[in-house]
């Protein structure tokens, strides 16, 4: 770990415990406005650091948000909440705007002691620990226990992230029911229904509802921004490295700045993808970076990755079949988008792909879909 991750890490502890008594009373005043005689309850496990953010804490408060607003179908309470295993004394994820407000998990032991239901949600990376910390989780397991119906949901965000199956079936069978939502439509499908052995649903994903500043091209500047990811490992093999190909553009676009989406807060990595005219994304292709400067008027760049990608997407001409044709030809490919025509005709064709895919209205009728049961896979 560097030197600068720790001072960051020592100075967010300092802080958390400076303002600790201030955080446990905003969390009362909380609960004390939005729970009251709850005996059904749906909890959102997330990570702890709040200073935090990905695409995956996005998409997770964009879950929670529409679920407490469909109370009129599920009769639920909704609560977030960090892992049993974890504690921190902030509650709010600090760097984009939001309204989860997360509770240490014995929080909710002690606020909610009559229950009749409760369902829950694990996002596929935190699955494992349900297993492998079960010795730390017995208070956990005895509290569920208590309920008279308990459900599972996991959250696949990322179907690379996913455990394998012994892990999955050690904690479904703490459960009465148990459902698996993904986020993308590549990996929406019968197939990974029976692989998982769980009712399957997608869950369109959507990262903010917060709105995006649109620019158009003689609004933007001459700007490219990149992720800060290493080279997506799987299925991209490649001696390159992301610097590699940033200095071959530099050198080949020198009237362009280049900027690393890093250390920014997401409401400020928004504005930021709205002056660019392009963007590169070095991770899993279709994310936040690659969608996001879509919806900011924005042209992306990637290379096809087919666990992310779906057919759609196949012949888009910002799509590359590896890094190394990636880094041959996107040079040239940006200099002939340096016209308004060009550049929104490109523009355009991505948008339509990625705005029939990605919507908050999508979303919205995948998780009614979802609370009345009505699984894409049974």
């Amino acid at each position: 770990m560097s030197i600068t991750k720790d001072i960051k890490k020592v100075i967010y502890f300092l802080k958390n415990k400076l303002n600790a008594s201030k955080y446990k009373k905003a969390k009362e005043n909380y609960f004390n406005l939005n729970y009251k005689n709850t005996k059904r309850l749906i909890v959102f496990f997330v990570p702890t650091g709040t200073y935090r953010v990905s695409g995956g804490i996005l998409s997770i408060c964009s879950i929670y948000r529409i679920v407490k607003n469909l109370k009129n179908i599920h009769n639920c309470d909704v609560i977030a909440s960090y892992l049993p295993n974890k504690k921190d004394d902030d509650f709010m994820y600090r760097t984009f705007e939001n309204e989860m407000v997360i509770y240490n998990f014995y929080e909710i032991q002690k606020k909610f002691p009559n229950l009749d239901y409760i369902q829950v949600h694990i996002p596929e990376i935190m699955v494992s620990n349900f297993k492998k910390k079960q010795n730390k989780l017995k208070l956990f397991y005895q509290f569920i226990d208590k309920i008279k119906v308990k459900e599972l949901n996991i959250l696949n965000q990322n179907d690379l992230f996913m455990p394998s199956i012994d892990y999955i079936n050690f904690v479904k069978s703490k459960f009465d029911f148990a459902t698996i939502t993904v986020a993308h439509k590549k990996y929406a499908t019968s197939e990974k229904r029976n692989e998982y052995n769980l009712p399957l649903h997608l869950l369109s994903p959507w990262l903010n509802p917060i709105p995006y500043q649109v620019k158009t091209f003689e609004e933007k500047e001459n700007l490219i921004i990149y992720s800060p990811d290493k080279i997506q490992w799987i299925p991209n093999e490649t001696k390159l490295r992301k610097e590699d190909i940033i200095n071959n553009l530099k050198l080949k676009l020198p009237k362009y700045t280049f900027k690393e989406i890093k250390d920014l807060k997401y409401d400020d990595y928004k504005e930021l993808a709205s002056k660019a005219k392009f963007s590169i994304t070095f991770g899993e292709g279709l994310d936040g970076y690659f969608i996001e400067t879509v919806f900011s008027g924005g042209i992306s760049f990637a290379v096809y990755n087919p666990y992310f990608f779906s057919d759609e997407f196949k012949d888009l001409e910002t799509l590359f079949s590896s890094f190394n044709e990636l880094n041959d030809k996107i040079a040239d490919k940006i200099i002939s988008l340096e016209n308004s025509s060009n550049y929104n005709e490109v523009h355009n064709k991505i948008s339509s792909i990625v705005n029939n895919i990605y919507s908050l209205n999508h979303l919205e009728n995948d998780l009614i879909e979802f609370y009345t049961k009505k699984y894409d896979f049974e």
